[in-house]
């Protein structure tokens, strides 16, 4: 038995061809390209976030919740039917509260914001956009609690809140609590349930917002008396619906 020998190749030996690194590269990325065209949820899109808000000072100033806007690439505020593009020019997650001016403000009309604090037991109702509808709409409620605290959207503790019978629906957010003058005495943030207890709604006291806004030098006046009668929900609308406006925000993927 011979052992047997390689064979040698034949002729002059080929250098091998150079190895093109950015195929697979670019295979990957047409492959990304058709799945992105084809299936357009697999790529994390923006979305619109909606909420209420209402007229504060004249010149198309607008307040209304933090997370409604927070991060918002634009921000819309649709009032009379009109779109007018909004700038957030002050935010406090702390607060849950954001003041907005409208780009060629319209004349807005502006809330009144009543001087007395809501006492337990006293019918409110708050106008706003639910679920991002054309028409405010008014919800009619009564006050349960004064002075509650509640960790907020963003996992801050809000302070000074008013706490109400009913919770509020998506789209309530930023939305004026008027007591029966159709007076200001809360701006809606959102609803919670207490441990083993029935979910309620929260608003952030008025006045916590004028101090908020009295610090970056926004003096607002504060309306006394109100009306001793039960709040209507017609009446409501027609002293504070004027100045409600929605509020629409771009917002990034994976936001709240």
């Amino acid at each position: 038995m011979t052992d047997e020998l390689p064979l040698e190749p034949e002729g002059e030996p080929q250098p091998l061809p150079p190895r093109r690194w950015w195929v697979p590269f670019l295979s990957l990325l047409l492959a990304g390209a058709l799945l992105a065209t084809f299936i357009p949820g697999l790529l994390p899109r923006e979305r619109t976030g909606s909420g209420t808000g209402f007229g504060i000072a004249a010149g198309g100033y607008v307040l209304t919740a933090a997370h409604v806007v927070r991060g918002a690439s634009e921000i819309a505020v649709y009032w009379e039917g009109q779109r007018h593009r909004a700038t957030a020019i002050a935010l406090s997650p702390d607060h849950d509260l954001a003041l907005l001016v409208m780009d060629n403000a319209p004349p807005l009309p502006v809330a009144s914001l009543a001087l007395d604090r809501p006492k337990v037991g006293d019918a409110v109702v708050a106008v706003g956009h639910p679920t991002g509808a054309a028409q405010p709409l008014p919800l009619p409620t009564h006050v349960v609690g004064v002075g509650w605290w509640a960790v907020g959207p963003e996992t801050t503790v809000l302070r000074d809140l008013i706490a109400t019978q009913d919770p509020f629906r998506p789209g309530y957010s930023g939305a004026p609590l008027v007591n029966e003058a159709g007076q200001v005495v809360g701006i809606v943030t959102g609803s919670a349930a207490a441990e083993g207890g029935p979910e309620v709604g929260f608003a952030v006291s008025i006045h916590r917002a004028v101090d908020w806004l009295a610090g970056r030098g926004m003096a607002l006046p504060l309306a006394s008396g109100g009306s001793s009668l039960p709040v209507r929900e017609g009446e409501a609308l027609d002293l504070i619906g004027p100045a409600v406006v929605r509020v629409e925000a771009r917002l990034p993927p994976g936001s709240r």
